[in-house]
C-alpha cells in the first residue's frame, strides 16, 4: 500500500510539472471540474507559470498571496511597498466552449491623494473574467461579458497577468473620500485660492492692476 501511495504522489508531481505548475501547490480537487463552485480562500501557493488552456480543460482553481514589492511596474505609483495581494484564480470552459479565467484580487495600496497630496490607503478589490484567445481576431468575436487575455506563448507568467489587472484598477487620479480629505471639496479648494489672491492684492496695491488685466 505504501508503495502504491508513493507511486500516486510521484505521478501527481509529474503531471503538475508538465503543466507548468510549481510544486508544491494544492487545488480544491484533482481532475474534478467545479464550474459553479466558489474559489478557494487563497491559502495555497500560486504557481509561477501555467498553461492556461490546459488549466481550463482541467477546471483548476488556485490562490495565494503575492508581496506588493514583486510588482515592479506598479511600484512607481506607490508610496509604500508593504503588504500583499490576495489572489484567487479559477480556470474553466463555459457552455459555449470558451476557455476562460475568472479571478479576484484584494489588497490595500498606499497612494498619494492628488487633492491634498497626503498619503492615502486605497482599498482595491478587482474581479475579472478573461477569455483565453490566441489572437486579436478571436478577441473580436468574444461575447460582451468577457475581456480577452491574448495568449501568444504558453505557459504564461502568473505574476505579470495579475499585475496587469492591478494596474487597470488603480485610479488615474487617486483622491481621498471628501470626508477623509484635508481639503473637503474642490469648491473649498477654489475658495481658498481666491482668499489667498485677495490677501495678496491687499498687501500689494500695485497687484490690483495685474488682477484687472487677468480678469479682462
Amino acid at each position: 500500500m505504501a508503495e502504491l501511495n508513493n507511486h500516486l504522489i510521484d505521478r501527481l508531481i509529474y503531471d503538475w510539472g508538465i503543466l507548468g505548475v510549481d510544486w508544491p501547490i494544492f487545488f480544491d480537487s484533482y481532475g474534478v471540474r467545479g464550474y459553479n463552485s466558489p474559489l478557494m480562500s487563497g491559502q495555497q501557493r500560486l504557481p509561477l507559470e501555467v498553461d492556461p488552456f490546459r488549466m481550463a480543460e482541467l477546471g483548476r482553481q488556485m490562490g495565494g498571496q503575492i508581496e506588493i514589492g514583486q510588482f515592479k511596474r506598479l511600484l512607481p505609483l506607490l508610496e509604500s511597498t508593504t503588504g500583499s495581494v490576495e489572489v484567487e484564480l479559477g480556470f474553466d470552459i463555459d457552455e459555449g466552449g470558451i476557455r476562460f479565467l475568472r479571478g479576484k484580487l484584494t489588497t490595500t495600496l498606499a497612494l498619494r491623494c492628488q487633492r491634498c497630496l497626503e498619503v492615502m490607503a486605497y482599498p482595491l478589490q478587482s474581479e475579472f473574467r478573461l477569455a483565453l484567445v490566441h489572437c486579436d481576431s478571436e478577441a473580436e468575436r468574444l461575447p460582451e461579458q468577457y475581456e480577452p487575455l491574448i495568449v501568444e506563448t504558453s505557459p504564461i507568467h502568473v505574476l505579470d497577468m495579475i499585475e496587469d489587472e492591478i494596474l487597470l484598477s488603480v485610479p488615474h487620479i487617486p483622491m481621498h473620500d471628501e470626508v477623509m480629505c484635508s481639503i473637503k471639496s474642490f469648491s473649498d479648494e477654489n475658495e481658498l485660492v481666491a482668499q489667498q489672491e485677495e490677501a495678496s492684492v491687499k498687501a500689494n496695491p500695485f497687484a490690483v492692476l495685474e488682477k484687472l488685466k487677468k480678469d479682462h
